[in-house]
């Protein structure tokens, strides 16, 4: 045994052994492979205790065998590992640079010369892809080694660094990690068409990480050669080289060593793959070109309906390689429907097609009966066949609202009817009412005796009617241009004595679904049998809803799962309805919330209108219902008061405004609201505050109805009115009427002539009344027996006017007068005649001119 000074610093308890040229050679345990490497020192390798000159001989000789035998070592294994040398250093690898993924290796850095003068081995460091420091142990004062128990990178860069005082890099090495090659799977081999080429594909299998051959053999009966990857075209020769993928291969050996296929020989084909880690080999498979071949694809020239049937056709294609079989595939582009038939012809007979339908036509061709290979599918031919009369009913539904007092607001709903139902384009719906012959008749059905009374047609989905309370049949149709579908008949009266069904519930399931349940009414209470039910269900919103949703539900079934339109966080009100021979019954309600329910996240806006006790409010807007609202509360307090608040609850929430009872005169009030669903009640809503008078005016219900009749009844007379004084008579006699109307008014101001101030001093000095004039009898050659001259002039009625003033004499020669009335008579009263209401007078006097309205009477 040696002494323990030996093998200190050797962590295997390896003696630590330098060659003759001063190079440490590998020594192995039987597990690891060890490398030695010198130490940089200015002079010979000598440590004090360590290949002292004044040991004994033995030892040296010893020590000598001992180098021999590391160098042998070293050779042997030095074959199978991998090494990157350096200027300055070398990096090993073992057991090789390319391994497989999942090996363990050990990485090893040795230090080379003397440049590094007093840096050691303990200062290296193995760095993996520059961020990974490994770590490492030290195996000689000159090199150090790392171990990766499990390498699974494909691919990984090692350097070797010193670091002393500054950072040196020593030397660096690629180590890749993959997997030997699997077996080529599925090798096959088609001919393109007689004469081109021959192209082989097949699957390689996992994939290796690394470079990998396949190499794709053929042999015949004369000999083997081996395959290009390539392919070439037969007229020029030239190869084309065709694209791989890193799980499939393909590739053409038309043009290898110039070989050309005998259709007649058998040939056998396999595929070699190999890398550095291993090799496998495919199946063989044997063939000829006849049973390889693949014909290019017919062409669909046209597709003609028969004229025989519109539900025939005939499918008609090009085919110009001589092949004897056609496969012809036929399928609806709006259904799952197809079908295949084989003809050996270039035309085909396609029966039992649909009307108004979309199909879609293709061919292949194979060369042989019983060898070869079908061809690809020729591209789609769309055709569509012609329209017919519809052959399917409408599913109708309706709504009823019996608040009128003598008819009924009936609301028609029904679904589109499918392509194969309508064979056409829908063009409308044919909607009519009938006078059922029976009263309280129990079906559907109409005899051909009753008269259409109303009918309507529409391109909507939906029709609202007005219809009296006894019993009506409505039919509804569908039409195209060929014609109408078979009506659906309802039968609709109100009220109805037939009983709903029991025990409704509605459960929201997830995934947007409700599950609704029911139980069938009480047989001593059905007046006829029940002949199915029918769902229905709609959001609740506040608003009148054409989007009702239906279903018919045979009458066995007490159940269903409801999956149209049902939208999240939605409240949804549920009816079922009991149907009997036709007729509906009462509907059974619920309402439910398509998600789980809480309280609601605010509550309604109250306000109030014209300061009286009507509270009004706006709903809770839908997303901060969170749950169906089944009723609010109402919160009233007196400003400034500490008394709790007074609270109205179970207020309705369809309606809109509440009555407020027992409020004080003259007081300050503060009011708000919360919505409850079947979680609790919400947060309390916004506060309003509003002052209470007693003599607050309440505008009517119907105030703007009022006044929108009275307006209207305004405009048509004012409109009347207007067109008949377009014409003169009529305008003339409106005129006198109202003429008479004023004058009337009026009579109380009108002055008395008689007693007028100039009449009185006529009477003073006539001792008689005279309306005459002197001025008009001076020169005048009348004679008192002549008869007094009237005249007058009527003036025009936009002229007409009453005055009652006095002018001064200056302005009597500027009067127009309009009645001019001058009396040529001998002094004294004379009778002037009737003068007609509204006319004017003219009287002269020597200061003074009285215009005014008079009534003079004959004696």
């Amino acid at each position: 045994m040696h002494d323990s000074h030996f093998w200190g610093e050797f962590p295997w308890g390896f003696p630590e052994v330098t060659s003759a040229e001063g190079q440490w050679k590998p020594w192995s345990n039987g597990i690891n492979t060890v490398y030695a490497v010198p130490q940089f020192t200015r002079g010979t390798a000598y440590r004090p205790g360590f290949l002292d000159p004044k040991l004994p001989l033995h030892y040296l000789m010893e020590f000598a065998g001992i180098g021999l035998l590391i160098k042998l070592v070293t050779i042997l294994l030095c074959k199978n590992k991998g090494a990157e040398s350096c200027a300055n250093g070398e990096m090993q690898v073992s057991p090789a640079s390319i391994v497989r993924l999942g090996s363990s290796i050990n990485i090893s850095c040795i230090l080379k010369g003397s440049f590094y003068n007093e840096c050691t081995a303990q200062q290296l460091r193995i760095i993996k892809n520059n961020t990974e420091q490994l770590n490492t142990v030290l195996i000689s004062t000159d090199a150090v080694i790392a171990q990766i128990p499990k390498f699974e990178d494909p691919k990984s860069s090692f350097a070797c660094k010193l670091h002393c005082n500054t950072e040196y890099l020593i030397c660096g090495i690629d180590i890749k990690a993959g997997n030997p090659p699997g077996q080529p799977q599925n090798l096959t081999c088609i001919q393109n068409g007689r004469g081109g080429d021959v192209v082989c594909s097949w699957y390689i299998g996992q994939v290796t990480h690394i470079s990998t051959n396949h190499i794709l053999w053929f042999r015949n009966e004369s000999h083997s050669f081996i395959a290009s990857s390539t392919s070439a075209e037969p007229s020029t020769g030239k190869c084309t080289r065709h694209r791989k993928t890193p799980e499939h291969q393909t590739l053409g050996f038309a043009c290898e060593s110039g070989h050309i296929f005998n259709p007649y020989s058998v040939y056998s084909a396999w595929v070699n793959a190999s890398n550095q880690l291993g090799n496998q080999a495919s199946a063989v498979i044997n063939f000829t070109l006849d049973e390889i071949v693949k014909p290019n694809p017919p062409n669909i020239s046209k597709v003609e309906v028969s004229s025989s049937s519109p539900t025939i056709s005939m499918v008609y294609w090009q085919d110009c390689q001589n092949t004897t079989l056609f496969e012809i595939h036929c399928q609806s582009t709006y259904s799952n429907w197809e079908k295949t038939f084989l003809v050996n012809s270039t035309s085909c007979k396609v029966s039992n097609l649909e009307h108004f339908t979309e199909y879609k036509f293709q061919v292949r061709s194979k060369l042989h009966y019983t060898r070869g290979l079908w061809s690809d599918w020729s591209p789609s031919f769309v055709s569509k066949t012609p329209e017919a009369v519809p052959i399917g009913q409408l599913d109708v539904w309706y709504t009823m609202d019996p608040s009128g007092p003598n008819n009924l607001q009936v609301t028609l709903f029904w679904k589109t009817l499918n392509l194969l139902e309508s064979r056409g384009r829908i063009l409308g719906y044919n909607v009519k009412r009938w006078k059922s012959a029976r009263k309280n008749t129990t079906s559907w059905k109409s005899t051909r005796k009753n008269a259409t009374i109303w009918a309507e047609q529409t391109v909507n989905t939906w029709c609202t009617m007005g219809i009296p309370r006894t019993g009506y049949t409505i039919t509804v149709s569908a039409y195209n241009s060929k014609g109408n579908s078979p009506p659906t008949q309802l039968h609709i009266s109100y009220p109805t004595d037939l009983f709903p069904p029991r025990n409704l519930s509605a459960m929201y399931a997830g995934n947007n679904q409700f599950i609704i349940k029911w139980m069938k009414p009480e047989k001593r209470t059905q007046s006829a049998p029940v002949t199915g039910y029918v769902v229905e269900w709609a959001e609740v919103n506040g608003k009148v809803n054409l989007n009702i949703n239906w279903i018919k539900i045979p009458p066995r079934k007490h159940s269903v799962t409801l999956t149209e339109n049902i939208k999240p966080k939605t409240c949804f009100r549920i009816s079922v309805y009991a149907i009997y021979e036709g007729r509906a019954g009462r509907p059974l309600s619920t309402q439910s919330y398509s998600a789980q329910e809480a309280a609601p996240l605010s509550g309604p806006v109250a306000f109030i209108k014209h300061n009286t006790a009507v509270i009004f409010w706006k709903n809770v807007p839908p997303d901060r219902k969170e749950g169906c609202i089944e009723s609010y509360t109402i919160y009233l307090q007196e400003e400034n008061s500490k008394l709790q608040p007074a609270i109205h609850r179970d207020i309705d929430p369809t309606s809109s405004n509440y009555t407020i009872p027992d409020l004080k005169p003259g007081t300050g009030y503060i009011v708000w609201m919360t919505a409850v669903t079947k979680a609790g009640e919400g947060k309390n809503g916004k506060q309003h505050r509003f002052y209470y008078s007693q003599k607050s005016f309440l505008p009517h219900p119907d105030s703007k109805t009022i006044i929108a009749v009275v307006v209207t009844v305004t405009f048509i007379f004012a409109s009347i009115v207007s067109g008949f004084c377009f014409w003169q008579s009529v305008r003339n006699r409106i005129w006198s009427i109202l003429s008479k109307l004023t004058s009337r008014l009026y009579v109380r101001n009108i002055p008395d002539p008689a007693n007028c101030t100039w009449a009185k001093e006529y009477i003073a000095i006539k001792d008689r009344m005279d309306l005459t004039y002197a001025d008009f009898q001076t020169g005048s050659t009348f004679t008192s027996e002549d008869p007094e001259t009237l005249q007058v002039e009527e003036m025009p009625p936009e002229q007409e006017f009453c005055i009652n003033r006095e002018i001064g004499d200056q302005e009597q020669h500027r009067l127009k007068s309009l009645l001019f009335i001058q009396s040529t008579a001998r002094s004294g009263m004379h009778s002037l005649g009737v003068v007609e209401a509204g006319s004017i007078v003219e009287f002269d006097d020597q200061k003074k001119i009285l215009l005014g309205i008079i009534y003079l009477v004959t004696p």
